[in-house]
C-alpha cells in the first residue's frame, strides 16, 4: 500500500482542532457557572455552653481499716460489689480474743465473789464494833476490803467490755451502703489497727452511691460564666447514647495549674433519676448552660466568613456577585452561631 501524502495528514489535524474549539466555544457559552447554595436565617432558642471535663465521683468514699490486730479469715465480697449499711465484708480470726473473753468472764465472776463476801465481812465488823468487842479500826479494814474488792470488780468490768468489744470489731461491716472500690487484703494476711503508727491496714475501699457528681475543670476563660445551681447536661463515655441530668453544686475558690493553663474545678450534682447506672471514676463531660437565649437570630457556622478581625456572610444579588453583609455575632452553639446585627430572620445567605 502507498503511504498517505503528507498534505492529508496536515488536513486531518486541522478538523480535530476546529472540532475542540467549536466544542469549547459551546460549552462556554451556554452555562453560567454553579448555583450558589444557600440557606434561610432562622430564629429559635439557643444556649451559651461551658465544658467541664472531668470523673464521676461518689459523695462518700471511706477507706474501710481494722479495729484490732489479727489475721484475715473469710473475706465476703469483691471488687465491684453492691453492698448495703451493716452489710458483713470481712472476718478477722477469733479464737484468741474469744478464749480471752472468757478468761475474763471468769475474773469478773471471781472478783463479784470476792466483793459479796467482802461486804458480808463489813457487815459482821460493824456489829463487833457497835458491840464493843473489836476496835474501830477492825471496822476500817472491812471497809477498805470491800472497797479494794469494788474497784476489783470494776477493773475485771471494764476488761470484759474492753475484749467483747474488740471480738464484735472481728467482724468488719459495711459503714455505708454503696459499691466495693477495691478489696485491698486477702485472706491469710496479718494487719494492723487503725491505732498502729502506720494507721492500720488498709482493707476495703468503699463509695458510697447514693450521690454522685462530676468532679470537672473548667477552663479560667469560662469559669466568670459558671455559677452554682446552673443545669448541666453530662456525657460518660461508658453510656455513650445517654445524657445525665445534672446541676452545679460548688466551684473551687482557686485555681489550678496544668501544663501552663489555669483552671477551676467545679462540682456538678448528678440529679437524674438513672444516675444509679454510673459508677466512681468512669470519666465524663458535663455541659454546663450558662445562658439561654430565646427568639435568637441563628445561622449556620458555615455560612460565616472572615477577614481580619471582620465577620460578615453573603446574600444573593441576583445574576451578579453576592452581596457582603457584616455582622456581629453572640454564643457560638456548636454548629449553630447567634447573630446581634445585620441580618434578620428569613434572610436568604449563601453557604461555603
Amino acid at each position: 500500500m502507498l503511504p498517505r501524502p503528507r498534505s492529508h495528514a496536515r488536513s486531518v489535524v486541522a478538523t480535530l482542532f476546529s472540532l475542540i474549539a467549536i466544542a469549547a466555544s459551546t460549552g462556554c457559552g451556554g452555562d453560567d457557572g454553579p448555583a450558589l447554595e444557600t440557606t434561610r436565617v432562622s430564629q429559635g432558642t439557643i444556649e451559651r455552653i461551658v465544658v467541664a471535663t472531668g470523673t464521676i465521683e461518689p459523695a462518700k468514699e471511706v477507706e474501710v481499716r481494722p479495729r484490732i490486730a489479727g489475721i484475715v479469715q473469710r473475706i465476703h465480697v469483691e471488687d465491684g460489689d453492691q453492698v448495703e449499711e451493716g452489710q458483713l465484708l470481712l472476718e478477722i480470726e477469733r479464737d484468741l480474743l474469744e478464749s480471752q473473753l472468757q478468761e475474763a468472764a471468769a475474773a469478773l465472776q471471781e472478783a463479784r465473789v470476792e466483793r459479796r463476801y467482802a461486804g458480808i465481812d463489813l457487815g459482821r465488823a460493824e456489829e463487833l464494833v457497835r458491840s464493843g468487842a473489836r476496835s474501830s479500826q477492825f471496822l476500817d479494814e472491812a471497809k477498805a476490803r470491800t472497797e479494794r474488792s469494788t474497784a476489783v470488780v470494776a477493773r475485771a468490768s471494764a476488761r470484759h467490755r474492753t475484749l467483747s468489744t474488740q471480738l464484735g470489731y472481728a467482724t468488719v461491716r459495711a459503714p455505708l451502703a454503696g459499691r466495693v472500690l477495691e478489696v485491698h487484703t486477702e485472706e491469710g494476711n496479718a494487719i494492723s489497727p487503725v491505732t498502729a503508727v502506720t494507721g492500720g491496714t488498709l482493707l476495703i475501699t468503699l463509695a458510697g452511691t447514693s450521690s454522685l457528681h462530676l468532679e470537672g475543670l473548667v477552663d479560667e476563660n469560662e469559669i466568670a460564666r459558671v455559677e452554682v445551681g446552673q443545669l448541666a447536661r453530662i456525657r460518660t463515655e461508658a453510656f455513650s447514647d445517654k445524657v445525665f441530668e445534672g446541676r452545679v453544686s460548688e466551684i473551687a475558690p482557686m485555681g489550678q495549674r496544668v501544663q501552663n493553663v489555669t483552671y477551676f474545678e467545679v462540682e456538678i450534682e448528678i440529679t437524674d433519676s438513672d444516675a444509679a447506672r454510673l459508677r466512681p471514676r468512669m470519666s465524663g463531660d458535663a455541659d454546663i448552660v450558662t445562658e439561654i437565649v430565646n427568639g435568637a437570630v441563628i445561622v449556620p457556622e458555615n455560612t460565616l466568613r472572615y477577614r481580619g478581625d471582620e465577620i460578615y456572610v453573603e446574600v444573593p444579588n441576583g445574576a451578579g456577585p453576592p452581596e457582603r453583609r457584616d455582622v456581629r455575632i453572640g454564643i457560638v452553639d456548636g454548629p449553630r452561631v447567634q447573630v446581634l446585627e445585620g441580618i434578620a430572620p428569613g434572610d436568604e445567605i449563601v453557604l461555603q
